[in-house]
């Protein structure tokens, strides 16, 4: 049983405003210090990531579900998602009394597995690790047990739904006039700029894919798609979509400026710097809107940004990992193995406060300091400097002292 019209109109979107109300909260839009300064403009966070199920797609899926009819409702609503469409049709569903069946890619993070379990979903794994595979399968399902299928992107409902980000986003600054919104299936920036653009046309939507899945630029440029294409997975897990949604596509086509796409390596640079500097945790699909600014894809100097911190449902070893990487990538860790003496040692120690750094020992949880004492001879230490800059200051120092020292390649 499926529940389909075809358009979506700014009206749906205030109907969809006070049909969520109650339930789904209106997120902060809040200002980004740390990248304003960074780049010369006044960027702003809204902040999904905030929502009961820590994503934004608790708007379209609860909305998608009060608009069943009592038929459909008591039949019980089947979904795909990798995660986050998970959460908000199991949360929606129990909240309303509804059975809800969820189907998932067998990488979905197990976060985002555990809270679909926790918000009362029955899972069922699809064969691959390919959001499109699972989708066919809810499909299969959903005619076979008589389920109302709720689409993670290509639904009016849906869009609907997530386009209420963008009311709230100009009532809470009406100065924006960027948005720069992620996109996998494409239902999120399709109902954002439907709402933005019928209230403020002058603001610039700007979407961002991964270079890995990058077919709803593909589409949006004219490009032909790439049949024989192989998608290698990123950190972006919640955007890893093959197939957008043909009514999302129309109305990207329409509204969008352009589309641009991030790589992994910089993504994972996003998550860092969300983490460091605005103390926020992101997942990959999250941060890409900060990712292309970082990487200088899309400019933004003089201009009033907001982007969306889509989720924040993100499996701890993954997200310690993207920071780590990131350390690394931009030189401010490194592991190094130093050749202990009593001299030396003092040198080793001097040169940290003058670069702002601190060194551990491989497998201790407490920085070096003048009161622990290391093996003799060789022994793996770890750096953590503020910038590439100062973590050469620092071996330069040991260099011209004499202090013996090997660095460590970097892992892969």
């Amino acid at each position: 049983m499926s529940i389909m019209k075809q358009s979506v109109t700014i009206n749906d979107i205030k109907k969809a405003q006070k049909n969520i109300a109650g339930i789904v909260k209106t997120t902060d839009l809040i200002y980004d210090y740390s990248t304003s300064h960074e780049f010369k403009a006044n960027v702003y966070l809204k902040l999904e990531n905030t929502q009961v199920v820590k994503s934004f797609k608790i708007r379209g899926a609860l909305n998608a579900i009060k608009n069943l009819s009592p038929q459909q409702a008591k039949a019980g609503v089947i979904a795909a998602s990798a995660g986050n469409h998970a959460q908000g049709v199991a949360y929606s569903a129990t909240k309303l009394g509804i059975k809800s069946v969820i189907v998932m890619p067998n990488s979905a993070p197990l976060a985002k597995v555990k809270a679909t379990l926790d918000f009362g979903g029955e899972v069922v794994f699809g064969p691959t690790p390919l959001f499109d595979d699972a989708n066919k399968l809810s499909n299969e399902l959903a005619q076979k047990e008589g389920f109302t299928l709720i689409p993670p992107y290509n639904h009016p409902d849906v869009i609907a739904g997530q386009g209420t980000i963008g009311l709230e986003i100009l009532k809470q600054n009406p100065h924006i006039d960027t948005v720069i919104v992620q996109i996998g299936g494409g239902g999120l920036i399709s109902g954002i700029a439907t709402a933005i653009k019928a209230i403020k046309p002058s603001c610039q939507i700007i979407g961002v894919q991964t270079e890995n899945f990058p077919d709803a630029r593909d589409l949006f440029k004219g490009n032909k798609l790439k049949t024989n294409q192989r998608y290698q997975l990123s950190i972006a897990d919640g955007i890893h979509v093959k197939t957008p949604s043909p009514l999302a596509i129309q109305i990207i086509k329409q509204y969008v400026k352009d589309i641009v796409t991030v790589t992994n390596s910089e993504i994972e640079k996003a998550i860092l710097w969300l983490a460091e500097k605005a103390k926020i945790v992101a997942e990959g699909a999250g941060a890409v809107g900060l990712a292309a600014i970082l990487a200088k894809k899309i400019p933004v100097e003089g201009k009033n940004v907001a982007l969306i911190i889509s989720g924040g449902n993100i499996d701890i070893d993954r997200f310690l990992n993207a920071c780590i990487n990131s350390l690394k990538d931009e030189q401010r860790q490194i592991t190094f193995k130093y050749w202990y003496t009593h001299s030396t040692f003092k040198i080793l120690l001097a040169g940290l406060s003058s670069i702002s750094g601190r060194i551990y020992c491989a497998g201790w949880t407490e920085p070096l300091s003048a009161k622990n004492q290391l093996a003799k001879g060789w022994n793996e230490l770890i750096l953590f400097a503020p910038s590439a800059k100062k973590t050469k200051k620092y071996f330069e120092n040991l260099t011209k002292n004499k202090v013996k020292f090997k660095m460590l390649l970097k892992e892969n």
